[in-house]
């Protein structure tokens, strides 16, 4: 991206995850590329460069992984001022800032009181997102990471970004988003759709209306929204799924769903939503073809019944849910 505004940067050494065959290899060409802006530096027209994290899960702690193999300061919210004030500095050119956020630092109440966590849990509709404001129009590039249902503030809508984008003076910040957590119309309003990993991103330009397009040298803050991110690196992936899923691999094989890891892995049972998943509902009226099974039995038809059978009838038989109907040769 930065290439096709006219500007070159280490970044232009470092390629998608799936074109080396191995994590290690990546963080061989992050130290590489670590080594560039440490040497070289960092587009001046574009520093400080300021990469805000949202989210403290999993996906945010894979990002963070990630980036902090390259040159970089950890900053908090109330340190950006200052460091834009005195945005020349020359260590701003060979030195990454990194800027992890909280719900705390970009959520006020709408009354002017102080964000509470467990009453935004309860009432959300008590607070707004002053995200665009506050954080923003200081960020290069946004990893976003956090959980979000209908019920919450947007973290940044349509006209949030219509209005950044139409500040000249801010026409170097908000260049990209990385949207892990890949809400379609969630948190950030304007991601409409996930991306491949062979057409990774889109752009968004709402100066005029909001306009969708793949140009990359045309205006709009980039936006990559892969949703199977992990398949990426298919043998990390898999190990890591691998390992994390064995130690409850005897529960699920015998289906003991009153394991603790289990239970809270459900989402429907007996043809009902469980309790913490109620708010799939909505969605569910929503969209056309999706329904929560029902309780009617499974009907098997087994063609055959010789020896190899047996096994399986008798397998089969074990579950009260499944009616069996064999057929045979009659001479």
């Amino acid at each position: 991206r930065l290439l096709a505004l006219g500007y070159n940067s280490p970044f232009i050494h470092m390629g998608q995850a799936h074109v080396y065959p191995n994590l290690e290899c990546v963080n061989t060409k992050l130290r590489h590329v670590a080594n560039i802006i440490a040497d070289q530096g960092l587009p001046e027209a574009f520093a400080p460069m300021v990469f805000t994290f949202t989210g403290s899960g999993n996906v945010t702690q894979g990002a963070r992984a990630i980036f902090d193999k390259l040159p970089h300061e950890n900053i908090t919210v109330d340190d950006l001022p200052r460091i834009f004030s005195d945005r020349f500095n020359e260590k701003y050119k060979t030195c990454l800032l990194a800027l992890q956020v909280d719900a705390k630092d970009y959520l006020e109440r709408i009354d002017g009181g102080e964000y509470d966590r467990s009453e935004y849990r309860s009432h959300p509709e008590r607070y707004r997102s002053v995200f665009a404001q506050k954080i923003a129009p200081y960020t290069t590039m946004l990893i976003n990471g956090i959980y979000w249902e209908s019920k919450y503030p947007r973290l940044l809508t349509n006209s949030d970004l219509a209005a950044i984008q139409n500040q000249r003076e801010l026409k170097n910040r908000m260049l990209a988003i990385a949207d892990i957590s890949c809400d379609i119309g969630g948190s950030i309003e304007f991601m409409s759709h996930a991306s491949t990993i062979d057409s990774p991103f889109f752009y968004v330009d709402a100066r005029d209306g909001l306009v969708e397009h793949k140009d990359i040298e045309k205006p709009g803050v980039q936006i990559n929204s892969i949703d199977n991110l992990p398949t990426e690196l298919p043998f990390e992936a898999s190990k890591h799924f691998g390992d994390s899923l064995y130690p409850f691999a005897k529960a699920l094989a015998i289906g003991d769903l009153d394991h603790p890891v289990l239970s809270q892995a459900i989402i429907c049972q007996s043809g009902e939503l469980e309790q913490q998943h109620q708010h799939l509902l909505k969605t569910m009226d929503e969209v056309q073809g999706i329904r929560v099974g029902s309780n009617s039995k499974n009907s098997v038809l087994l063609a055959g019944s010789g020896m190899v059978s047996q096994p399986l009838v008798e397998y089969l038989a074990k579950s009260k849910d499944t009616d069996i109907t064999i057929g045979m040769d009659q001479q």
